[in-house]
């Protein structure tokens, strides 16, 4: 029986200064499967914070969703049931149509700010059962290649070659040989990266150090940026946090910046997020009469993570121990890890996030005049997320 490795890596987050700002107004609509990655979002970050003493996360829960919707085409029964339910839609042909045309949608965008591609590799010794290398390649848009994965140090190179050049360097080696099991059988790979620009950059030399508090007890000192501008606005007393929209210049694209109310009540938002989701939120923002007058801190976040206990707890056991029979001709297929490794980078200028996902089969069992500006001090544990319209590509949190 074959087994799959899943492989999620961001990379970084920046982006180049603008002298022209226009504001773009709320003319996203919210769709079903908007909310249907919004919510998986917020629980697998939710999961993630939880499970990590490391409480600077990041992660794009999209790439996961969209190689477990390829997945889920060579699959049936209970482990169709269980991908379908997590990934939130009604039924699995409304899945795979969703998917497919989210796919369609971002690998057509302009790859200066977005690349999203998905590779299937399949061993030497081995061949991908014909309607499944047709839904990979018609529906997801995936190159289809062989590779030795008998010689995994070469194999390791040609996908971190690939990964290298559809992340322009910033994704370099997110597989090496020990991926690779000698039974390696085939693998699937997505990867989705982001560069932005900020409509209204930070002035650099408005950067100072100032105060980010880690506890009610404890503070450092972090490089904190400085902008004064109209943005979109919402706070939510039962959610306990406030919010900001910060817009690029790419059109569609936004970070949402979550700042609980109380220094120590991120896990309390995370908790109240990963049962509702954001969007709600996020489609209730709205100008608020006012400038912000924002501080925030220039951050840069790694994660790397083994997703299959999170995968499991979601209620996803299935695709570790049951077989995929219509993957790999002749040759059941099981999911044997998930991991992430993810970076993200935000700074004046802006912000750029990439994500690498990869799936190895192995041989084994998210005017008037105004009044006085609106303050926004991002000096505490928060939460930040990434989105094109309402889907959410990327989100993190951010605490010391």
């Amino acid at each position: 029986m074959l087994k799959i490795l899943l492989l999620v890596s961001l990379s970084v987050a920046f982006a180049t200064e603008e002298d022209e700002f226009f504001f773009y107004g709320h003319e996203y609509r919210r769709t079903e499967l908007g909310d249907a990655v919004d919510k998986a979002s917020m629980r697998l970050l939710k999961d993630l914070y939880e499970s990590s003493e490391e409480k600077n996360v990041i992660t794009s829960p999209l790439g996961v969703l969209t190689l477990l919707s390829l997945y889920s085409t060579g699959t049936t029964g209970k482990v169709k049931e269980e991908i379908v339910k997590y990934l939130g839609l009604p039924d699995y042909k409304k899945m795979t149509e969703s998917y497919s045309s989210l796919t369609e949608k971002f690998t057509s965008m302009n790859p200066d700010f977005l690349t999203m591609a998905n590779k299937v590799c399949v061993a030497s010794r081995y061949e991908l059962a014909d309607e499944f290398t047709n839904v990979a390649t018609r529906d997801y848009h995936s190159e289809v290649q062989a590779l030795n994965f008998t010689n995994p140090s070469e194999a390791a190179r040609i996908i971190n070659e690939w990964a290298d050049q559809k992340t322009r360097g910033n994704i370099k080696e997110p597989v090496d040989k020990d991926t690779f099991p000698p039974e390696t059988a085939a693998a699937l790979f997505n990867i989705i990266f982001f560069q932005g620009h900020w409509h209204v950059p930070f002035e650099k030399t408005d950067t100072v150090d100032k105060k980010f508090h880690l506890s009610a007890t404890e503070s450092v000192d972090k490089p904190t940026m400085h902008l004064l501008q109209s943005l979109f606005y919402h706070e939510d007393r039962e959610l306990g946090a406030r919010m900001i929209e910060l817009p690029y210049k790419e059109e569609g694209f936004r970070m949402v910046i979550v700042l609980p109310d109380a220094v120590d009540g991120l896990s309390a938002v995370l908790d109240k997020l990963a049962q509702k989701g954001m969007l709600e939120d996020v489609f209730a923002m709205s100008p608020p009469g006012q400038d912000v007058d924002i501080d925030m801190p220039k951050f840069e976040v790694k994660s790397k993570f083994n997703l299959k206990n999170v995968l499991v707890k979601e209620g996803l056991s299935s695709i570790f121990n049951q077989p995929a029979e219509e993957i790999v001709k002749g040759q059941g297929v099981e999911v044997s890890e998930v991991f992430q490794e993810a970076f993200v980078k935000v700074d004046e200028e802006g912000a750029t996030a990439g994500a690498f996902t990869g799936v190895v089969l192995v041989a084994t069992s998210l005017l008037s005049q105004p009044p006085p500006p609106l303050p926004f001090k991002v000096d505490r544990p928060f939460l930040y997320a990434i989105l094109h319209q309402d889907i959410v590509l990327f989100v993190g949190t951010y605490t010391h």
